[in-house]
Protein backbone atom coordinates (compact mmCIF):
# COMPACT_ATOMS: atom_id res chain seq x y z
CA UNK A 1 0.00 0.00 0.00
CA UNK A 2 1.28 3.41 -0.55
CA UNK A 3 1.46 5.05 2.51
CA UNK A 4 -0.21 6.51 1.78
CA UNK A 5 -1.63 6.02 3.41
CA UNK A 6 -3.68 4.47 5.67
CA UNK A 7 -6.71 4.72 3.28
CA UNK A 8 -9.49 6.83 2.31
CA UNK A 9 -12.01 6.04 5.06
CA UNK A 10 -14.31 8.32 4.00
CA UNK A 11 -15.14 10.36 1.49
CA UNK A 12 -18.76 11.96 -0.69
CA UNK A 13 -17.89 12.63 -4.02
CA UNK A 14 -21.08 13.78 -5.36
CA UNK A 15 -21.00 17.03 -7.46
CA UNK A 16 -24.35 17.22 -8.78
CA UNK A 17 -26.98 19.73 -6.29
CA UNK A 18 -29.64 17.59 -5.46
CA UNK A 19 -27.63 14.61 -4.53
CA UNK A 20 -24.98 17.40 -2.21
CA UNK A 21 -27.61 18.09 -0.05
CA UNK A 22 -28.35 14.41 0.67
CA UNK A 23 -25.17 12.94 1.13
CA UNK A 24 -23.60 16.19 3.06
CA UNK A 25 -26.26 15.64 4.93
CA UNK A 26 -25.69 11.89 5.62
CA UNK A 27 -21.63 12.99 5.99
CA UNK A 28 -22.50 16.02 8.65
CA UNK A 29 -24.70 13.36 10.82
CA UNK A 30 -21.84 10.85 10.56
CA UNK A 31 -19.22 13.38 11.27
CA UNK A 32 -21.00 14.94 14.57
CA UNK A 33 -21.53 11.49 15.76
CA UNK A 34 -17.81 10.89 15.86
CA UNK A 35 -17.09 14.33 17.47
CA UNK A 36 -19.93 13.90 19.86
CA UNK A 37 -19.08 10.41 20.76
CA UNK A 38 -15.41 11.14 20.75
CA UNK A 39 -14.86 14.38 22.53
CA UNK A 40 -17.82 14.26 24.72
CA UNK A 41 -14.93 12.06 26.54
CA UNK A 42 -12.23 14.88 26.17
CA UNK A 43 -12.63 17.89 28.92
CA UNK A 44 -10.87 20.60 27.89
CA UNK A 45 -8.17 21.13 30.31
CA UNK A 46 -5.73 23.50 28.14
CA UNK A 47 -6.50 25.80 25.34
CA UNK A 48 -3.54 25.79 22.97
CA UNK A 49 -0.87 24.19 25.28
CA UNK A 50 2.25 22.58 23.28
CA UNK A 51 2.74 18.68 23.85
CA UNK A 52 5.96 17.79 25.44
CA UNK A 53 8.13 16.30 22.86
CA UNK A 54 11.38 16.85 24.55
CA UNK A 55 13.87 13.98 24.02
CA UNK A 56 14.32 11.93 26.83
CA UNK A 57 17.56 10.43 25.79
CA UNK A 58 19.86 11.30 23.21
CA UNK A 59 20.45 14.08 20.98
CA UNK A 60 17.27 15.21 18.26
CA UNK A 61 17.90 13.57 15.20
CA UNK A 62 19.99 14.77 12.28
CA UNK A 63 17.51 17.33 11.41
CA UNK A 64 -19.91 -1.69 -9.88
CA UNK A 65 -18.18 -4.63 -10.17
CA UNK A 66 -19.86 -7.26 -12.48
CA UNK A 67 -16.50 -8.00 -13.75
CA UNK A 68 -15.54 -9.39 -10.14
CA UNK A 69 -16.07 -12.55 -8.36
CA UNK A 70 -18.57 -12.06 -6.03
CA UNK A 71 -17.63 -15.25 -4.20
CA UNK A 72 -14.86 -13.18 -3.65
CA UNK A 73 -16.53 -10.90 -1.83
CA UNK A 74 -18.85 -12.92 0.81
CA UNK A 75 -18.91 -12.15 3.87
CA UNK A 76 -15.47 -10.44 3.28
CA UNK A 77 -15.56 -8.26 6.58
CA UNK A 78 -16.61 -11.01 8.97
CA UNK A 79 -13.10 -12.27 9.59
CA UNK A 80 -11.95 -8.52 10.70
CA UNK A 81 -14.99 -7.95 13.01
CA UNK A 82 -13.98 -10.00 15.87
CA UNK A 83 -10.82 -9.25 15.50
CA UNK A 84 -10.96 -5.70 15.58
CA UNK A 85 -13.37 -5.68 18.07
CA UNK A 86 -11.27 -7.99 20.44
CA UNK A 87 -8.28 -5.66 19.60
CA UNK A 88 -10.19 -2.23 20.29
CA UNK A 89 -11.50 -3.49 23.96
CA UNK A 90 -7.94 -3.99 24.67
CA UNK A 91 -6.61 -0.77 23.11
CA UNK A 92 -8.40 0.99 26.15
CA UNK A 93 -6.51 -0.55 28.37
CA UNK A 94 -3.20 0.52 27.20
CA UNK A 95 -4.47 4.15 26.12
CA UNK A 96 -5.45 4.93 29.64
CA UNK A 97 -1.40 5.27 30.05
CA UNK A 98 0.68 8.22 28.23
CA UNK A 99 3.35 5.24 27.55
CA UNK A 100 4.04 1.75 28.90
CA UNK A 101 7.41 -0.19 29.05
CA UNK A 102 8.99 -2.99 26.68
CA UNK A 103 12.25 -4.02 27.45
CA UNK A 104 12.88 -0.68 29.99
CA UNK A 105 12.09 1.42 27.09
CA UNK A 106 9.41 3.91 26.96
CA UNK A 107 6.37 2.95 24.57
CA UNK A 108 3.36 4.89 23.42
CA UNK A 109 0.39 3.37 21.58
CA UNK A 110 -2.36 4.80 19.23
CA UNK A 111 -5.23 3.17 17.99
CA UNK A 112 -8.16 3.48 16.07
CA UNK A 113 -10.78 1.01 15.13
CA UNK A 114 -12.69 2.35 12.12
CA UNK A 115 -16.41 1.71 10.79
CA UNK A 116 -17.74 3.63 7.72
CA UNK A 117 -19.71 3.25 4.51
CA UNK A 118 -18.51 4.20 1.25
CA UNK A 119 -20.74 4.73 -1.82
CA UNK A 120 -17.44 3.44 -4.11
CA UNK A 121 -16.19 0.55 -1.54
CA UNK A 122 -19.57 -0.39 0.38
CA UNK A 123 -19.35 -0.53 4.54
CA UNK A 124 -16.03 -0.67 5.54
CA UNK A 125 -14.41 -2.37 8.56
CA UNK A 126 -10.68 -1.68 10.33
CA UNK A 127 -7.90 -1.04 12.74
CA UNK A 128 -4.86 1.04 12.59
CA UNK A 129 -2.41 0.85 15.31
CA UNK A 130 0.90 2.57 15.74
CA UNK A 131 3.22 1.92 18.45
CA UNK A 132 6.41 4.14 19.54
CA UNK A 133 9.74 3.37 21.43
CA UNK A 134 9.92 7.18 22.68
CA UNK A 135 13.28 6.68 24.62
CA UNK A 136 13.72 9.07 21.68
CA UNK A 137 10.88 11.25 20.49
CA UNK A 138 12.07 12.98 17.49
CA UNK A 139 10.68 11.35 15.80
CA UNK A 140 11.39 7.92 17.82
CA UNK A 141 13.86 5.34 18.35
CA UNK A 142 11.63 2.56 16.87
CA UNK A 143 8.14 2.98 15.07
CA UNK A 144 5.73 0.33 14.36
CA UNK A 145 2.61 0.64 12.54
CA UNK A 146 -0.02 -1.99 11.26
CA UNK A 147 -3.56 -1.26 9.40
CA UNK A 148 -6.48 -4.05 8.61
CA UNK A 149 -9.03 -2.75 6.31
CA UNK A 150 -12.09 -4.67 4.40
CA UNK A 151 -15.25 -4.14 2.67
CA UNK A 152 -18.15 -6.37 2.27
CA UNK A 153 -17.41 -5.24 -1.67
CA UNK A 154 -14.08 -6.44 -1.42
CA UNK A 155 -11.74 -4.00 -1.10
CA UNK A 156 -8.64 -4.60 1.44
CA UNK A 157 -5.63 -2.05 2.31
CA UNK A 158 -3.53 -4.31 4.67
CA UNK A 159 0.02 -2.39 5.98
CA UNK A 160 2.78 -3.58 8.15
CA UNK A 161 5.29 -0.66 8.28
CA UNK A 162 8.67 -0.97 10.54
CA UNK A 163 11.20 2.40 10.82
CA UNK A 164 14.06 2.80 12.78
CA UNK A 165 15.35 6.34 12.44
CA UNK A 166 18.66 5.59 14.89
CA UNK A 167 19.97 2.18 13.51
CA UNK A 168 23.27 1.07 13.86
CA UNK A 169 23.91 3.15 16.50
CA UNK A 170 22.74 6.23 14.79
CA UNK A 171 24.46 6.18 11.95
CA UNK A 172 21.42 4.80 9.50
CA UNK A 173 17.79 5.01 9.46
CA UNK A 174 16.17 2.15 7.72
CA UNK A 175 12.25 1.82 6.91
CA UNK A 176 10.51 -1.38 6.04
CA UNK A 177 6.72 -1.35 4.35
CA UNK A 178 4.50 -4.61 3.27
CA UNK A 179 1.51 -3.61 2.03
CA UNK A 180 -1.63 -5.60 -0.11
CA UNK A 181 -4.14 -3.58 -1.64
CA UNK A 182 -7.45 -4.61 -3.44
CA UNK A 183 -8.69 -1.15 -5.13
CA UNK A 184 -12.58 -1.42 -6.71
CA UNK A 185 -13.16 2.43 -6.23
CA UNK A 186 -10.43 3.98 -7.84
CA UNK A 187 -11.50 5.16 -11.84
CA UNK A 188 -9.91 5.39 -15.05
CA UNK A 189 -10.51 8.17 -16.57
CA UNK A 190 -7.84 8.20 -19.67
CA UNK A 191 -4.49 10.19 -19.74
CA UNK A 192 -4.04 13.53 -19.56
CA UNK A 193 -4.60 17.29 -18.30
CA UNK A 194 -7.98 17.79 -19.59
CA UNK A 195 -10.44 14.58 -18.89
CA UNK A 196 -13.82 15.57 -18.12
CA UNK A 197 -15.90 13.52 -15.68
CA UNK A 198 -19.47 12.77 -15.38
CA UNK A 199 -20.36 12.30 -12.17
CA UNK A 200 -23.55 10.35 -12.69
CA UNK A 201 -21.57 7.14 -14.30
CA UNK A 202 -18.99 7.42 -11.63
CA UNK A 203 -21.64 6.95 -9.10
CA UNK A 204 -23.75 4.89 -10.83
CA UNK A 205 -23.36 1.29 -12.06
CA UNK A 206 -22.07 2.48 -15.18
CA UNK A 207 -19.03 0.61 -16.42
CA UNK A 208 -17.51 3.13 -18.11
CA UNK A 209 -14.48 4.17 -15.81
CA UNK A 210 -14.75 1.40 -13.93
CA UNK A 211 -11.52 -1.20 -13.12
CA UNK A 212 -10.11 -3.24 -10.18
CA UNK A 213 -6.35 -3.51 -9.56
CA UNK A 214 -4.76 -5.92 -6.32
CA UNK A 215 -1.38 -7.02 -5.70
CA UNK A 216 1.31 -6.90 -2.71
CA UNK A 217 4.26 -4.71 -2.54
CA UNK A 218 7.66 -4.60 -0.25
CA UNK A 219 9.08 -1.13 0.03
CA UNK A 220 12.45 -0.94 2.12
CA UNK A 221 14.69 2.11 2.44
CA UNK A 222 18.18 2.25 3.65
CA UNK A 223 19.51 6.07 4.06
CA UNK A 224 22.81 7.11 5.80
CA UNK A 225 23.78 9.99 7.77
CA UNK A 226 26.06 12.06 5.83
CA UNK A 227 25.58 15.11 7.87
CA UNK A 228 23.34 16.82 10.64
CA UNK A 229 20.55 17.16 8.09
CA UNK A 230 21.53 15.47 5.39
CA UNK A 231 20.83 11.52 4.53
CA UNK A 232 20.23 9.43 1.43
CA UNK A 233 20.53 5.96 0.24
CA UNK A 234 18.66 3.49 -1.40
CA UNK A 235 15.29 2.41 -1.87
CA UNK A 236 13.59 -1.06 -3.31
CA UNK A 237 10.51 -1.53 -4.34
CA UNK A 238 8.53 -4.84 -5.38
CA UNK A 239 5.35 -4.37 -6.82
CA UNK A 240 3.09 -6.69 -8.51
CA UNK A 241 -0.44 -4.94 -10.05
CA UNK A 242 -3.27 -7.42 -11.49
CA UNK A 243 -5.74 -5.39 -13.75
CA UNK A 244 -9.34 -6.28 -13.98
CA UNK A 245 -11.94 -4.11 -16.11
CA UNK A 246 -15.46 -4.99 -17.31
CA UNK A 247 -16.92 -4.97 -20.78
CA UNK A 248 -17.84 -1.43 -22.37
CA UNK A 249 -15.10 0.38 -19.80
CA UNK A 250 -13.18 2.77 -20.88
CA UNK A 251 -10.24 0.79 -20.53
CA UNK A 252 -11.20 -2.03 -22.38
CA UNK A 253 -11.59 0.54 -25.40
CA UNK A 254 -8.44 2.48 -24.79
CA UNK A 255 -5.69 -0.06 -23.79
CA UNK A 256 -3.82 1.73 -22.34
CA UNK A 257 -0.40 0.25 -21.11
CA UNK A 258 -0.16 -1.58 -18.35
CA UNK A 259 -3.56 -2.43 -19.33
CA UNK A 260 -2.15 -6.79 -18.43
CA UNK A 261 -1.16 -5.96 -14.75
CA UNK A 262 2.68 -7.32 -14.10
CA UNK A 263 5.46 -5.94 -11.96
CA UNK A 264 7.36 -2.69 -11.65
CA UNK A 265 9.96 -3.53 -9.51
CA UNK A 266 12.95 -0.93 -8.93
CA UNK A 267 15.60 0.65 -7.81
CA UNK A 268 16.18 4.14 -6.62
CA UNK A 269 18.15 6.33 -5.03
CA UNK A 270 17.20 9.10 -2.35
CA UNK A 271 18.61 12.55 -1.31
CA UNK A 272 17.30 14.51 1.42
CA UNK A 273 17.86 17.59 3.37
CA UNK A 274 15.70 17.83 6.50
CA UNK A 275 15.15 21.02 8.95
CA UNK A 276 12.35 19.95 10.64
CA UNK A 277 12.03 20.68 13.97
CA UNK A 278 9.75 17.73 14.94
CA UNK A 279 8.78 14.97 11.82
CA UNK A 280 5.56 13.41 13.63
CA UNK A 281 3.91 17.42 13.47
CA UNK A 282 6.44 19.92 12.71
CA UNK A 283 6.03 23.35 12.77
CA UNK A 284 9.09 24.59 11.49
CA UNK A 285 11.65 23.68 8.96
CA UNK A 286 12.84 22.78 5.35
CA UNK A 287 12.48 19.59 4.12
CA UNK A 288 14.37 19.00 0.31
CA UNK A 289 13.73 15.18 -1.30
CA UNK A 290 15.87 14.28 -4.83
CA UNK A 291 14.56 11.15 -5.99
CA UNK A 292 15.60 8.64 -8.88
CA UNK A 293 13.83 5.21 -9.50
CA UNK A 294 14.95 3.03 -12.13
CA UNK A 295 12.01 0.13 -13.43
CA UNK A 296 14.60 -2.69 -15.23
CA UNK A 297 13.89 -6.13 -17.40
CA UNK A 298 17.12 -6.89 -16.93
CA UNK A 299 18.20 -5.47 -13.61
CA UNK A 300 15.25 -5.48 -11.13
CA UNK A 301 12.78 -7.85 -12.68
CA UNK A 302 10.51 -5.33 -14.05
CA UNK A 303 7.95 -5.74 -16.74
CA UNK A 304 8.22 -2.35 -17.68
CA UNK A 305 11.31 0.08 -18.49
CA UNK A 306 11.01 2.88 -16.98
CA UNK A 307 12.15 5.91 -15.11
CA UNK A 308 10.77 8.23 -12.17
CA UNK A 309 13.08 11.68 -11.34
CA UNK A 310 10.67 13.47 -8.20
CA UNK A 311 11.81 16.55 -6.48
CA UNK A 312 9.44 17.25 -3.61
CA UNK A 313 9.73 20.41 -1.33
CA UNK A 314 8.00 20.84 1.98
CA UNK A 315 8.58 24.21 4.67
CA UNK A 316 6.52 25.15 7.55
CA UNK A 317 6.82 29.00 8.88
CA UNK A 318 5.47 29.03 12.60
CA UNK A 319 3.78 32.55 12.07
CA UNK A 320 2.60 31.66 16.16
CA UNK A 321 3.00 29.24 18.77
CA UNK A 322 -0.63 28.12 17.61
CA UNK A 323 -0.56 29.03 14.03
CA UNK A 324 1.58 27.24 11.14
CA UNK A 325 1.74 28.45 6.98
CA UNK A 326 3.05 25.01 5.12
CA UNK A 327 3.88 24.54 2.27
CA UNK A 328 4.86 22.23 -0.69
CA UNK A 329 5.90 21.71 -3.80
CA UNK A 330 5.79 18.51 -6.12
CA UNK A 331 7.93 18.18 -9.68
CA UNK A 332 8.04 14.95 -11.29
CA UNK A 333 8.54 13.37 -14.23
CA UNK A 334 8.39 9.48 -15.88
CA UNK A 335 10.03 8.87 -18.78
CA UNK A 336 9.73 4.94 -20.98
CA UNK A 337 7.56 2.20 -20.45
CA UNK A 338 4.85 3.60 -18.15
CA UNK A 339 2.28 1.83 -17.00
CA UNK A 340 -1.39 3.68 -16.13
CA UNK A 341 -1.71 2.95 -12.78
CA UNK A 342 2.00 3.80 -12.18
CA UNK A 343 1.50 7.42 -13.65
CA UNK A 344 -1.51 7.28 -10.53
CA UNK A 345 1.44 7.05 -8.42
CA UNK A 346 4.15 9.58 -6.97
CA UNK A 347 7.73 8.55 -5.98
CA UNK A 348 10.25 8.95 -2.56
CA UNK A 349 10.53 7.86 0.40
CA UNK A 350 7.02 8.70 1.34
CA UNK A 351 5.24 7.62 -2.02
CA UNK A 352 1.59 7.88 -2.36
CA UNK A 353 -1.19 8.45 -5.08
CA UNK A 354 -0.81 11.22 -7.70
CA UNK A 355 -2.62 14.42 -8.67
CA UNK A 356 -6.96 13.87 -6.99
CA UNK A 357 -7.91 12.07 -4.27
CA UNK A 358 -7.81 13.43 -0.84
CA UNK A 359 -3.41 14.24 -0.81
CA UNK A 360 -2.25 16.04 -4.12
CA UNK A 361 -4.97 18.08 -5.60
CA UNK A 362 -7.20 17.53 -3.79
CA UNK A 363 -10.89 17.43 -4.05
CA UNK A 364 -10.96 16.01 -7.87
CA UNK A 365 -11.65 12.19 -8.84
CA UNK A 366 -8.38 9.79 -7.96
CA UNK A 367 -6.17 9.71 -10.84
CA UNK A 368 -8.27 12.76 -13.06
CA UNK A 369 -5.44 13.73 -14.17
CA UNK A 370 -2.06 11.44 -15.00
CA UNK A 371 0.59 12.11 -17.62
CA UNK A 372 4.54 11.77 -17.57
CA UNK A 373 5.11 15.07 -16.40
CA UNK A 374 3.43 16.78 -13.48
CA UNK A 375 3.95 19.94 -10.74
CA UNK A 376 1.60 20.56 -8.15
CA UNK A 377 1.93 23.47 -5.27
CA UNK A 378 -0.17 22.87 -1.80
CA UNK A 379 -0.66 25.55 0.79
CA UNK A 380 -2.22 25.20 4.31
CA UNK A 381 -2.49 27.15 7.14
CA UNK A 382 -2.53 25.19 10.43
CA UNK A 383 -4.12 26.69 13.45
CA UNK A 384 -4.58 24.30 16.79
CA UNK A 385 -6.58 26.63 19.41
CA UNK A 386 -7.57 23.67 21.16
CA UNK A 387 -5.22 21.11 23.47
CA UNK A 388 -7.33 18.64 25.73
CA UNK A 389 -5.80 15.69 28.40
CA UNK A 390 -7.73 12.78 29.44
CA UNK A 391 -6.88 10.00 30.52
CA UNK A 392 -3.10 10.75 30.13
CA UNK A 393 -3.81 11.09 26.22
CA UNK A 394 -2.88 14.64 24.66
CA UNK A 395 -5.27 15.52 22.01
CA UNK A 396 -4.94 18.62 20.03
CA UNK A 397 -7.80 19.63 17.62
CA UNK A 398 -6.65 22.09 14.70
CA UNK A 399 -8.50 24.02 11.81
CA UNK A 400 -7.05 24.07 8.29
CA UNK A 401 -7.61 26.33 5.65
CA UNK A 402 -5.83 25.70 1.96
CA UNK A 403 -5.33 25.71 -1.24
CA UNK A 404 -3.70 23.46 -4.10
CA UNK A 405 -2.76 24.36 -7.89
CA UNK A 406 -1.47 21.91 -10.49
CA UNK A 407 -1.44 20.08 -13.58
CA UNK A 408 0.56 17.74 -15.43
CA UNK A 409 1.91 17.62 -19.31
CA UNK A 410 3.16 14.41 -21.73
CA UNK A 411 6.41 15.97 -22.40
CA UNK A 412 9.66 16.66 -20.29
CA UNK A 413 9.67 20.09 -21.78
CA UNK A 414 5.70 21.97 -21.11
CA UNK A 415 4.05 23.32 -24.48
CA UNK A 416 1.27 24.69 -22.96
CA UNK A 417 0.48 26.28 -19.52
CA UNK A 418 -3.08 27.42 -19.51
CA UNK A 419 -5.56 24.85 -18.13
CA UNK A 420 -4.75 24.77 -14.65
CA UNK A 421 -6.46 23.29 -11.96
CA UNK A 422 -6.72 24.28 -8.59
CA UNK A 423 -8.82 23.17 -5.30
CA UNK A 424 -9.60 24.64 -2.25
CA UNK A 425 -11.35 24.33 1.28
CA UNK A 426 -10.84 24.00 5.12
CA UNK A 427 -10.76 20.93 7.21
CA UNK A 428 -10.64 19.68 10.82
CA UNK A 429 -7.51 17.93 12.35
CA UNK A 430 -7.62 15.99 15.56
CA UNK A 431 -4.26 15.25 16.67
CA UNK A 432 -3.74 12.62 19.22
CA UNK A 433 -0.01 12.48 20.98
CA UNK A 434 1.08 14.80 18.42
CA UNK A 435 1.81 11.73 16.04
CA UNK A 436 -1.59 10.20 14.90
CA UNK A 437 -3.53 12.41 12.83
CA UNK A 438 -7.30 11.81 12.03
CA UNK A 439 -7.78 14.87 9.13
CA UNK A 440 -11.90 15.12 7.53
CA UNK A 441 -11.61 18.27 4.86
CA UNK A 442 -14.42 19.88 2.58
CA UNK A 443 -12.85 20.80 -0.63
CA UNK A 444 -14.16 22.87 -3.55
CA UNK A 445 -13.42 22.82 -6.90
CA UNK A 446 -14.47 23.78 -10.59
CA UNK A 447 -16.73 20.47 -10.55
CA UNK A 448 -18.43 21.31 -7.36
CA UNK A 449 -17.69 20.17 -3.79
CA UNK A 450 -16.73 16.41 -1.81
CA UNK A 451 -15.83 15.81 1.98
CA UNK A 452 -13.03 13.82 2.19
CA UNK A 453 -10.78 12.18 5.26
CA UNK A 454 -7.85 10.42 6.03
CA UNK A 455 -5.37 9.50 8.41
CA UNK A 456 -1.83 11.72 8.66
CA UNK A 457 -1.47 15.55 6.91
CA UNK A 458 -1.94 15.60 3.16
CA UNK A 459 1.28 16.98 3.63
Amino acid sequence: MTRSSSGDFFRDSSKQAAKNQADSQSVNAFLFSFCVLFLSQWPVQGLGAPPDIKAIKGDPKPQSRLWLDESEDRNVGNDLKNFGEGVASRIDRIVKKKSFEIGGDPWTMQGIPFAFPSPDSGFNLGLRLQMQNISRQDPHEMEVIGQVLSSDRGRQKHMLQVDVPYAFEGLARFTGRITYDREIALRYFGVGNNNKVDETLVRSESPLYQNMREGPSINLQFFRYWAKNIRGGPILNLKWTRVSYPPGSLMERDQPLGVAGGRTHSLGLALIYDTLDFEPYPSRGAYHEVFFDLANRGLTGSDYDFTRTTYTFRKFISLHRRLIFVHRTLLEYLSGEVPFFELGAVGGSYPSGALGGDRFLRGYEGNQFIDKLRLVFGFELRWDPLFLNFLKQELTIGFVPFLDVGRVWPTLVPDQFDNWHASAGWGVRFIWNSRLVVRMDTVFTADGFRITGNLGNSF
